[in-house]
């Protein structure tokens, strides 16, 4: 395997406290924020894309494909936060135009309608719109989707608490990577506030592949705890989990960091489409990586330390963790 660091030594469990100190800062903050703007939390829909907060959804169809930057150029002028992006096959010139909600009248959305033709016949009138479709996005539907969203990551992170502490016979192990991907999904949130991007499905399946991306590398680092666990049973467990953590380190580097460019690459030239998911990913990664070191490891520790009162060396966790 290739080798970027020949066997390193860093102490990386004593600087926890800071890493953790910083989360919570984080999280506290982008609650807070959210609260104070009224947004994400249901209040004002301005936090939420069109699939949640209610709105118009407008397919239109040109003479030839269009340009997706010529189409966002002319519908700015009905709503400069709309929502562009080809629907089915490019060939076949179709574009998706999603509109937020200005009221729940239909002659309302009606206007909006046909108001986004307009724009698209004086603005873009080189290449011609020849058919128009409508659906209106209620905010019950809107609201029905919030619910489950949250109740498909929440059942994610169930299952895999569940599936963790079965193998690795513990429930301590599964609680700390479940905590982990819990704190990751809450940090990103709040970055996403103060970025001030809209909750969309985008969105929402970028954080429910960080949920699995994020607790696959803990489950690495932990494996290999357990392995340590078995043949160094005289050393501390925050040593054996810090050694474990140096041993995976460039596992680490070279599948995060390859992962990370990836998803750099989609945020800076994916389109405005994909930019949601691209900063999501981008975020979540970092966040992910940070929190298999500084929250997941951590958490194992001072639980077995403060179980039964005292710190336990590794021969008395042995037993837990196999």
């Amino acid at each position: 395997m290739l080798e970027i660091l020949k066997n390193p030594q860093f102490d990386f469990l004593s600087k926890a406290r800071y890493f953790i100190g910083a989360s919570i800062l984080i999280i506290l903050g982008g609650l807070a924020y959210m609260l104070s703007t009224h947004t994400y939390m249901g209040r004002n829909p301005k936090g939420y894309g069109v699939e949640f907060s209610g709105g118009t959804q407008v397919i239109a169809k040109f003479s030839t494909p269009p340009e997706v930057d010529h189409v966002r150029a002319a519908v700015n002028a009905v709503d400069s936060n709309a929502v562009i992006q080809i629907f089915g096959p490019p060939a076949e010139g179709r574009v998706l135009i999603r509109l937020a909600a200005t009221s729940a009248s239909e002659t309302v959305l009606d206007a909006d309608v046909q108001a986004v033709r307009q724009a698209l016949d004086a603005r873009y009138p080189e290449n011609r719109v020849v058919e128009v479709s409508s659906e209106v996005v209620g905010p019950v539907v809107g609201a029905d989707l919030r619910k489950k969203a949250v109740m498909l990551t929440l059942f994610g992170l169930i299952f895999q608490l569940i599936y963790i502490a079965i193998r690795f016979k513990g429930a301590i192990w599964g609680a700390a990577a479940t905590i982990a991907v819990f704190h990751d999904v809450l940090v990103t949130l709040a970055i996403l506030a103060f970025c001030h991007y809209e909750m969309t499905l985008n969105i929402i399946a970028a954080l429910l592949t960080l949920v699995g991306y994020s607790v696959n590398d803990t489950i690495v680092i932990f494996d290999r705890a357990r392995e340590n666990l078995r043949l160094k049973r005289k050393e501390s467990l925050r040593q054996i989990l810090n050694d474990s953590l140096n041993q995976t380190l460039t596992r680490t580097l070279i599948s995060n960091g390859v992962t990370f460019l990836s998803v750099l690459g989609l945020f800076l030239f994916g389109g405005e489409v994909l930019r949601g998911f691209g900063f999501t990913m981008v975020v979540g990664i970092l966040v992910g990586t940070y929190s298999t070191i500084y929250i997941a490891s951590p958490i194992v520790i001072w639980w077995e330390g403060h179980k039964d009162g005292a710190p336990r060396p590794a021969s008395n966790t042995v037993k837990a963790a196999l």
